[in-house]
């Protein structure tokens, strides 16, 4: 299989434009950073036909209109690994959701039960008996150049895909289970998806189900409160506060309490912060928790 850098407008533009009118399946994958950000970093997009893979600068780039053209073809299924969070970060870089889709690792959990592992070397040492390396996962992408190393782990994530998509479609199709594939696939081309969600922080924050009634109610202000600030400064969620802080609080401060002002797991952080969850409980207090249901003990 022919390898390709891109990096410049012309090359990729020239790419895209070809394959739009040659192919029916196009395997993707990215690379991202996400250790210092709240949105994934887009660091590398690697493509590849039945006959060539390219690794996409975007860092390089400026202009996408012809990738996200390819990307969004709807007579070209994209055949991804594991495809949510790449998805997320196309998203969140390119503003579209890459349709239809084709993820190798929900397809396997229908065809395989667990027979083989659903990690994309399993998927390959099983179905195209390469043994890959694995060793550049946590390495910095956004470092330029990139090292052969680093190359070779980015194209061998898409060297693959297609040949095990082939396998896995014809034991999805001798199953009969095409059907149940598709409802597993609908989910990842739902764009709500990909987009932050404070209402629903508070699912993530650690220890939050032992956390009941008022305390839990809390907790989801102050949980969205953070992610609200993450997202405006694109900063960790846990940079803002960490989830340990929040339940002490959420726990301490469900009720009314003027500790709150000399609280030093409130006064030690920035004047922003404090003032921004100052403010947060101090409206939960006015509100009261007479109207909030016992639905905030769900799970």
């Amino acid at each position: 299989m022919k390898d390709l850098y891109i990096d410049t407008q012309e090359a990729l533009d020239q790419w895209c434009q070809k394959q739009l009118q040659e192919i029916e399946l196009l395997a993707l994958d990215t690379e991202f950073l996400r250790v210092k950000t709240y949105f994934p970093k887009l660091c590398l997009i690697q493509l590849a036909t039945e006959t060539e893979a390219v690794c996409i600068d975007p860092l390089a780039l400026q202009d996408f209109t012809h990738l996200k053209a390819l990307l969004t073809a709807e007579h070209i299924t994209k055949i991804i690994h594991s495809a949510s969070q790449d998805l997320e970060a196309i998203v969140h870089a390119l503003d579209i959701l890459p349709t239809p889709v084709f993820d190798t690792q929900i397809a396997a959990q229908i065809t395989q039960q667990q027979k083989v592992g659903m990690s994309y070397h399993d998927l390959v040492l099983h179905y195209c008996n390469v043994d890959l390396i694995r060793d550049q996962t946590r390495t910095q992408w956004d470092l330029r150049p990139l090292t052969s190393e680093q190359l070779k782990y980015a194209y061998d994530d898409v060297h693959y895909l297609i040949p095990t998509y082939h396998k896995l479609q014809k034991e999805i199709c001798d199953a009969g289970k095409e059907g149940e594939l598709r409802s597993h696939f609908t989910p990842l081309t739902e764009r709500e998806r990909y987009e932050p969600q404070p209402e629903q922080a508070w699912r993530k924050v650690k220890g939050y189900k032992r956390l009941r009634g008022a305390s839990k109610q809390l907790l989801k202000a102050l949980a969205k409160m953070r992610e609200l600030i993450a997202i405006q400064k694109n900063l960790p969620k846990r940079w803002i506060i960490k989830d340990d802080i929040l339940i002490r609080i959420a726990e301490s401060y469900a009720k009314k309490d003027h500790k709150l002002y000399s609280d030093y797991a409130v006064s030690s952080y920035s004047e922003e912060i404090q003032e921004r969850l100052i403010r947060t409980i101090e409206n939960f207090w006015q509100q009261g928790t007479t109207s909030q249901s016992e639905e905030g003990d769900e799970e």
